[in-house]
């Protein structure tokens, strides 16, 4: 067997640094800046996602915006209003004189009653189910209400020549508080309203 003959050559030296066991210098402030960022990352994408979803469900269970259902005014009121007693009324419109009702009907009124300018509060409302709208008087009206209401089994509230309303008068009003309902929508009360306060 042929002997080879080798040379012993010292073997190349190595930078100090690759014979360290981790990792480089310098290569851990890359990885924690790559780490902050992919989780500042991860954190403002999952914000985003939490963000959506809650505006979704608020939207979606937030009820439709209402608007105010009652309404309420003091003060003078645009026009005055006569509270009269009525001596007839009859379905129909008005052929004969008579004045005639805002929704129907044509009344005779009587002599007399009350004018008022000024109410403590009118107001709408919705009582089981239905639309009012309420009148408030002063004092002194009030103490005219009680005896018009004494005298007169149906009263009507007159308004720019029609009546609002005609209710009955099973007894004297004493309270000073009138309530005009019927078979109203929102928008009749609504109108009522505004004639009532609006100049």
């Amino acid at each position: 067997m042929e002997q080879t003959t080798g040379v012993l050559v010292p073997a190349p030296e190595r930078d100090p640094s690759e014979n360290r066991i981790g990792p480089r210098p310098g290569s851990g402030t890359r990885t924690i800046v790559l780490l902050a960022g992919a989780s500042t990352a991860m954190l403002v994408v999952a914000m985003a996602t939490i963000l959506a979803a809650g505006l979704s469900f608020w939207r979606a269970s937030e009820p439709a915006a209402a608007e105010p259902l009652a309404k309420s005014y003091s003060g003078n009121l645009a026009a005055d209003l006569r509270i009269a007693p009525v001596t007839s009324a009859t379905e129909g419109g008005c052929t004969d004189g008579g004045t005639p009702g805002r929704f129907a009907g044509c009344f005779t009124l009587g002599d007399g009653g009350m004018v008022v300018t000024v109410v403590e509060r009118v107001s709408t409302a919705l009582q089981g189910g239905k639309w009012v709208v309420q009148l408030r008087f002063s004092s002194a009206d009030t103490v005219a209400l009680r005896a018009l209401t004494t005298q007169s089994q149906q009263i009507a509230l007159v308004l720019d020549g029609t009546v609002l309303t005609a209710p009955s008068a099973k007894k004297p009003i004493t309270g000073g508080e009138l309530q005009i309902s019927g078979d109203f929508t929102k928008k009749d009360v609504d109108a009522m309203f505004a004639e009532l306060t609006e100049r």
